[in-house]
């Protein structure tokens, strides 16, 4: 592979969210420079209860050894990635989305006459309950990820919740 192997397992891993936004009837859009810390601004295309054009930002990290328990994959996250998505005052909701891929490369996929199947699953957290790290005391962090958070198009249509309309006050 010409553009290494994890070039090659992240662009995958990027490409399986684009995927299952697509099957949802969701847009999945990059922005053209990594400077706020999301790889997909994900939009429903229209109104949905009383938000108009509701949407999610996601940071989409890949993973091809896999540890934790049956409850949490124990993910290590650097903790500049970690800050883009924890503590709240950001005014979009912001996801990380950890797709777990296969060690070898030649079985992200599967295709025949009827069908393609990716493999393996994707899941999300929300970090927005946790602290932000000083990255002068700590380089790394677990992040636990729910097992039970499985990226599924209803999975994903429903991190896009309603949201109240705003009302600005008198």
């Amino acid at each position: 592979m010409s553009y290494g192997k994890y070039n090659h397992q992240g662009y995958f891993g990027e490409s399986f969210v684009r995927v299952l936004a697509s099957a949802a009837g969701l847009i999945a859009g990059q922005q053209d420079l990594d400077h706020t810390g999301v790889d997909f601004s994900i939009d429903f295309p229209g109104t949905r209860g009383t938000a108009r054009f509701p949407k999610i930002e996601a940071q989409v990290k890949s993973w091809s050894s896999p540890k934790g328990s049956d409850r949490h994959w124990h993910y290590p996250m650097d903790v500049r990635h970690y800050n883009n998505l924890a503590g709240e005052g950001f005014a979009v909701s912001r996801y990380l989305f950890l797709v777990v891929v296969p060690a070898d490369a030649d079985q992200f996929v599967e295709v025949d006459e009827t069908s393609m199947r990716l493999r393996r699953c994707g899941y999300w957290a929300s970090l927005r309950d946790l602290p932000v790290i000083d990255q002068a005391t700590r380089g790394h962090v677990t992040v636990h990820v729910p097992r039970r958070n499985l990226l599924t198009v209803s999975g994903l249509r429903s991190l896009l919740h309603p949201v109240p309309a705003q009302r600005v006050p008198s």
